[in-house]
C-alpha cells in the first residue's frame, strides 16, 4: 500500500511540476529546429580564435587546482570535528556540521559574485568561490567516510592508552585516506566544470571569455571554447576515474610495498608541482578600495533581509520562485532517471561481452556530463525560449551523464551469482534483468537519484542567471543592483530550502540503502 501511495504522490508532483514549468513535448519538438539553427551558426568554427583560448583555459585549470587544494586542507580537519566517532563532544561536532551544511547550500556562482565585489573581477574571486564550494562538498563526504570506518582499531588503540593525535594518525587516516583522495579527485572534476562557468559573473577563466563571445553573438568562436572545454574536462575525467579506481579497488596486479610507497611519493610531488604552477600563474588582486564600504553594506543587507519579498500579492516573490526552482529540479531529475537507465546498462562492462560496447557507452556518458548545465540551458533557450522549461531540459540532459555514470558503476558492482544461476536455468535476457539485476541495483538507483536531486536544487538556483527560470533570476538582479537586503532574503530561502531537501533526502537514502 505504501508503494502505491508513493507512486501516486510522485506522479502528482510530476504533473504539477510539468504544469508549473509549462513543459510539453510539443513545445520541444516545435523548437527543435532552432537548436539546429543555433549549431549551424557555430559552423564553420573560427579556428583562428583558438590561440586566444589557451590563456583563459590555463587560468581555469589553475583556479580549480588552487580552490580544490585549499578546500581540501580545511575540509578534512572539519570532517574530523564533525564525525561523532572521533569528536565525542557535542559542542564541537554540532557547530562543525552546521558550518559545513551552511557553506554547502550556497551556490558557487553566488560565492563568485559576492567575492567579485570584495576582491574585484578575475581569477581571485573565482578561486575563493571554488575554495568554499570544495570545502562544503568535500567536508561532508569526508565526515561520512570517517563515521563509516571500522571501530576495532580505534578501540584497540584506546585500550593501550594512545592519545588523540596517535588515534587519528594510526587508526583513522589509514582507513579513510584512499576514500578521501578519491573524493578529492571527484571534487576536482566538478570544480573544473564549475570554474568554466564562473566567468559568467566576472570570476575569470574560460567562462568570462565565453560570456564575451556570446554577448557578441560570435557562436563560431563559442564553439571553439566549448570544444576545448569538453576536451580538457574529458581528459581530466578519464584520468581521475582511473586514479579513483586504483585508490578504491587497487590494481589488478598487487604492488610491492616499495612500489606503493613510490606511487604515493610521486603523487605528492605532482600535486605540489601543480599547486606551485597554479600559484605562479594567477595574478592575485588586492582588496578593492571600495571593499570595506561594500562589505559593510552587503553584511548589513544580508543580516536585515527584505521580509516583504517573501510573499507579494502580484507575484514574482520568494516563495513562488523557490517553488519554481523545486519544480525545475524535480522534473529534470525524473527526465534524467528515465533516459539514463538504458545508457547505464550500455556502459556497464558486465552487461556486454565486448569492451568496445561498454567503452563506447562510457565515452557517451562522459561527453554528456562534461557540458555544464549553463551551456545546455543556453542551447535549450534557443529551442523553447527563456524560462523554466529550458532549465528542466538543461538539468535533465546534464544529469543523464552524472546519474548514468553512478548507475553503471552500481550495475558493475552487483553480485553476478543470481544472474548466472538464472541463465543456467534457461532464463532469457529480460527475465534475468527483471529477477536478478533490477532487484539488486534498484536501491542504489533510488539513492543516487535522491542525491542527484539535492545537487539539482542547487544547480537550478543558478540557471535563472542566464534566463532559465527559478530563483536565480531575481538573485542576479539583486546582486547587480546591490540590493543586499533582497539578496539576504533570497539567500536565506535557498539555505532553508536546500537544508530541508538535504535532511529529507538523507533520511530516505538511509531507509532505502
Amino acid at each position: 500500500m505504501k508503494l502505491y501511495t508513493w507512486l501516486v504522490v510522485l506522479i502528482l508532483l510530476f504533473i504539477g511540476s510539468a504544469y508549473q514549468t509549462e513543459a510539453t513535448l510539443t513545445k520541444l519538438f516545435t523548437g527543435a529546429p532552432q537548436i539546429g539553427a543555433f549549431f549551424k551558426e557555430m559552423f564553420p568554427p573560427d579556428w583562428s580564435f583558438t590561440p586566444k583560448v589557451w590563456k583563459p583555459m590555463k587560468e581555469t585549470l589553475q583556479m580549480a587546482i588552487l580552490g580544490t587544494m585549499l578546500g581540501a586542507l580545511f575540509a578534512f580537519p572539519t570532517a574530523l570535528l564533525a564525525a561523532r566517532n572521533v569528536t565525542r563532544t557535542p559542542w564541537l561536532h554540532y557547530p562543525a556540521r552546521m558550518i559545513m551544511n551552511l557553506l554547502r547550500t550556497i551556490p558557487d556562482l553566488l560565492y563568485a559574485a559576492l567575492f567579485a565585489v570584495i576582491v574585484g573581477f578575475g581569477a581571485t574571486s573565482g578561486t575563493l568561490a571554488l575554495f568554499f564550494f570544495t570545502f562544503g562538498v568535500l567536508s561532508k563526504l569526508a565526515y561520512e567516510s570517517v563515521e563509516a570506518i571500522d571501530p576495532g582499531p580505534l578501540e584497540a588503540m584506546t585500550a593501550v592508552g594512545a592519545n588523540k593525535l596517535k588515534w587519528i594518525r594510526f587508526g583513522v587516516l589509514p582507513q579513510v585516506a584512499p576514500t578521501f583522495l578519491a573524493h578529492l579527485l571527484y571534487t576536482f572534476e566538478v570544480a573544473i566544470r564549475a570554474s568554466a562557468i564562473l566567468g559568467l559573473v566576472g570570476a575569470g577563466g574560460i567562462g568570462l571569455l565565453l560570456k564575451n563571445v556570446l554577448d557578441l553573438f560570435r557562436y563560431d568562436q563559442a564553439f571553439i571554447i566549448i570544444l576545448m572545454t569538453l576536451v580538457v574536462v574529458l581528459v581530466i575525467d578519464l584520468v581521475s576515474t582511473r586514479l579513483r579506481t586504483l585508490l578504491l579497488k587497487g590494481s589488478s596486479k598487487p604492488l610491492s610495498p616499495r612500489a606503493g610507497q613510490i606511487g604515493w611519493i610521486a603523487g605528492v610531488v605532482v600535486t605540489v608541482l601543480l599547486v606551485v604552477w597554479a600559484l605562479n600563474g594567477i595574478e592575485f588582486q588586492g582588496i578593492q578600495e571600495t571593499a570595506k564600504v561594500m562589505s559593510k553594506a552587503m553584511l548589513k543587507g544580508i543580516i536585515h533581509p527584505d521580509w516583504n519579498y517573501v510573499w507579494l500579492p502580484e507575484g514574482e516573490d520568494l516563495i513562488r520562485n523557490l517553488l519554481m526552482t523545486l519544480s525545475i529540479s524535480y522534473l529534470g531529475n525524473i527526465v534524467s532517471m528515465i533516459i539514463c537507465v538504458p545508457l547505464a546498462f550500455w556502459a556497464a562492462a558486465n552487461m556486454s561481452r565486448s569492451r568496445l560496447v561498454s567503452g563506447s557507452g562510457k565515452i557517451m556518458l562522459s561527453l554528456i556530463r562534461t557540458v555544464p548545465e549553463v551551456i545546455m540551458a543556453i542551447i535549450f533557450i534557443k529551442a523553447v525560449g527563456p524560462g523554466a522549461y529550458a532549465g528542466v531540459l538543461a538539468l535533465g540532459v546534464h544529469s543523464v551523464g552524472m546519474l548514468g555514470k553512478l548507475y553503471s558503476e552500481a550495475i558493475e558492482n552487483m553480485d553476478m551469482g543470481p544472474t548466472e544461476a538464472l541463465i543456467a536455468c534457461g532464463a532469457n535476457r529480460w527475465q534475468t534483468l527483471a529477477f536478478a539485476v533490477i532487484p539488486q541495483v534498484l536501491p542504489d538507483f533510488l539513492s543516487y537519484a535522491l542525491f542527484r536531486f539535492e545537487i539539482n536544487v542547487r544547480s537550478a538556483t543558478l540557471l535563472g542567471i542566464i534566463g532559465a527560470g527559478g530563483i536565480g533570476t531575481p538573485l542576479i538582479f539583486a546582486i547587480n543592483g546591490f540590493s543586499w537586503s533582497r539578496v539576504g532574503i533570497i539567500l536565506l530561502g535557498i539555505i532553508v530550502t536546500v537544508s530541508i531537501i538535504d535532511y529529507i533526502s538523507g533520511y530516505l537514502r538511509k531507509r532505502i540503502v
